[in-house]
């Protein structure tokens, strides 16, 4: 087995190769509606792969293989509540934006750690969230801020992601894996991020990203989703709005501000 401790972060602009080579991965890794976002789709290139190159980081083996990403944007946030971003599409809209105006970030924003399956419960997921909190404080920002994607919560779609999120084990940490690493790692679980990510399609499109059959408008619990998808077949579409859960881990002595 190799030992993953000698394993290196690179950054994208170290490795510019990086991303096309993981890129298969990320597909085995989301399902096809995971895809769909209309800001991600739109944004993602060239503000992440080309001007932020620098803060997306990759994970490599000994063969120089990326196993694991996590990417980032830098952004501004006034460290309240009501100053979070909608969700993570929305850190991709204000990054770009605070971009174009020319303005000097001050946070940075995670949208996405992706392992690669095979490599999970070997604590990586707690090294790449290590990794975005000494990317910040290296260009000096006050904080690192993660709409979460909870691991389990598709198995409880129904659960409001409200009440889903405080769910506790006996020991009193966070029920859920995912936001029980963050919380490990120095996070602070805040609100739900709602909504953080729109996926839209055709009945057919649907179908042939789940695997089931929609003979009838209305709500369905779909795999892979953490929350029902909505079906109109009068209008050919079916839409999923994702809620996530707001993490947030200070790099400074800065206070969050509460409301």
């Amino acid at each position: 087995m190799s030992d993953t401790n000698t394993w290196q972060i690179r950054t994208l602009k170290e490795q510019p190769q990086l991303a096309d080579v993981f890129y298969p991965q990320k597909q085995r890794i989301w399902p096809g509606f995971m895809m769909r976002d209309p800001y991600a789709n739109r944004l993602w290139h060239p503000y992440v792969t080309e001007i932020f190159d620098a803060f997306q980081l990759y994970l490599v083996n000994e063969e120089q293989l990326p196993v694991a990403v996590a990417q980032s944007i830098p952004l501004t946030w006034d460290g309240t509540m009501e100053g979070l971003p909608i969700g993570w599409n929305d850190c991709l809209v204000r990054g770009a934006a605070g971009y174009e105006a020319g303005i000097t970030p001050d946070t940075l924003a995670a949208l996405e750690i992706a392992i690669q399956p095979e490599y999970a419960g070997q604590g990586i997921s707690y090294r790449m969230i290590r990794a975005l909190r000494e990317l910040a404080e290296a260009h000096g920002l006050q904080a690192v801020i993660v709409a979460v994607r909870p691991s389990w919560k598709a198995r409880y779609p129904l659960a409001p992601m409200e009440r889903y999120a405080r769910w506790q084990r006996q020991d009193g940490t966070p029920f859920d894996p995912w936001l029980r690493a963050h919380w490990r790692s120095g996070g602070e679980i805040l609100k739900v991020a709602n909504p953080a990510f729109v996926a839209e399609g055709t009945i057919a499109e649907w179908e042939a990203w789940t695997g089931m059959e929609f003979p009838d408008s209305g709500d369905y619990v779909v795999p892979e989703t953490l929350a029902p998808i909505q079906i109109d077949r009068a209008m050919n579409i079916g839409n999923y709005v994702e809620p996530n859960v707001w993490v947030h881990h200070p790099i400074t002595t800065r206070r969050l501000l509460q409301d």
